[in-house]
């Protein structure tokens, strides 16, 4: 088990640009998606759903750990934090479509 998490601390030493601009981008799409399927058609504001504000915090404090010059960015316990907070953005984006979904076909 140590040999595993030394070869992917060295691994993401190596390769942490490429991993770090990655997930800009995906943080990205993910907020223009957010903003465009739920804040553009008032679903937030007419139905008081609150999942779509939980993911683009999630999504808020992601971007904030790549604005800041922490130097961590160079950690791989931080990118699994943001890669963490990532994901429970992404779940709570797709519960939110989820939610349009059902309530639209009612």
């Amino acid at each position: 088990m140590g040999k595993l998490i030394t070869y992917w601390q060295s691994d993401f030493k190596a390769n942490y640009v490429t991993y770090w601009n990655n997930l800009s981008r995906l943080t990205n799409m993910l907020i223009i998606s957010n903003f465009s399927l739920f804040f553009l058609t008032e679903l937030v504001t007419r139905d008081r759903y609150y999942f779509t504000h939980l993911s683009l915090g999630c999504l808020f404090i992601v971007h904030i750990g790549l604005i800041l010059p922490l130097g961590a960015l160079q950690r791989l316990w931080f990118y699994c934090v943001c890669l963490l907070l990532e994901f429970m953005a992404i779940y709570f984006f797709i519960i939110s479509i989820w939610y349009w979904v059902v309530t639209n076909i009612q």
